[in-house]
């Protein structure tokens, strides 16, 4: 993707993690979220009889934990499903907000971007159905490694100032602003750092990492390793956090 500066015209929106169910049920690991300056309330959060989320506010990022509790997820995005009955659990996807997801579309549709797409399932009985106020545009998955990027863009400003609002309990209370940093490591192929190096303006420290500068001083980080595991790292003002562990997802301190 052509770049006029060289930071990447996005920032970091939310990530999406596959989890078991004891993640969002396990009241001695709900507390030790919390004790770290975490505010996760895992009742709440979207959901029907097939998939249940749990969201975990960060400042204006957040992490969305996913728990799917049927073969066919509820209306839940069916490949991941698809990945979670199949034994999936981590990371699934990093999302970027973008200003113009259609512009976002057409200048990445040669590298196999999905066309935007709104998540809609149905609840309460299957009587009233949910249609996201956003859209979110897909990114293929990489050689080896069971993951995406994607873009998202909520359809009004309006919108996105309420969506905000709702983004409570939020560790920004605690002195924890926001992600700063996201680090994937996994089985990465030369292939997957030349086709990441034409979508995003990146700076290739060695062979094996690949470094993506985003807006508001986030980046994004690609590391080749033998094992799949992601590192996010939090704006924590100095404040030091024990690391929190959940799948193959590391929460630290920046």
């Amino acid at each position: 993707m052509e770049q006029v500066s060289k930071i990447n015209p996005f920032s970091i929106d939310h990530i999406v993690v596959n989890v078991d169910e004891k993640y969002q049920k396990n009241i001695q690991f709900i507390e030790e979220v919390n004790r770290l300056g975490l505010p996760y309330i895992p009742s709440k959060g979207k959901g029907n009889k097939g998939f249940k989320a749990s969201n975990l506010w960060i400042g204006d990022e957040y992490f969305e934990f996913i728990y799917i509790k049927s073969k066919d997820g509820g209306g839940w995005i069916k490949d991941w499903v698809d990945k979670y009955n199949s034994g999936h659990r981590g990371v699934i996807g990093l999302f970027l907000k973008t200003n113009n997801i259609e512009k976002t579309t057409e200048l990445l549709k040669s590298f196999g971007i999905s066309n935007p797409e709104r998540i809609s399932f149905p609840f309460f009985f299957k009587l009233i159905n949910f249609s996201a106020k956003w859209q979110n545009a897909y990114l293929p998955y990489f050689d080896e490694v069971p993951f995406q990027l994607g873009f998202q863009q909520v359809d009004t400003p309006q919108i996105e100032e309420k969506m905000r609002k709702r983004m409570v309990p939020n560790s920004k209370a605690n002195g924890i602003d926001g992600i700063k940093s996201v680090q994937f490591f996994g089985p990465f192929t030369s292939r997957d750092f030349e086709w990441l190096k034409n979508v995003f303006y990146c700076i290739k420290e060695d062979t094996n990492q690949l470094n993506i500068p985003l807006k508001n001083d986030q980046s994004i980080h690609f590391y080749i390793s033998e094992t799949i595991e992601t590192r996010v790292l939090l704006n924590s003002k100095g404040k030091v956090l024990t690391p929190l562990l959940i799948e193959n997802l590391r929460i630290l301190n920046f």
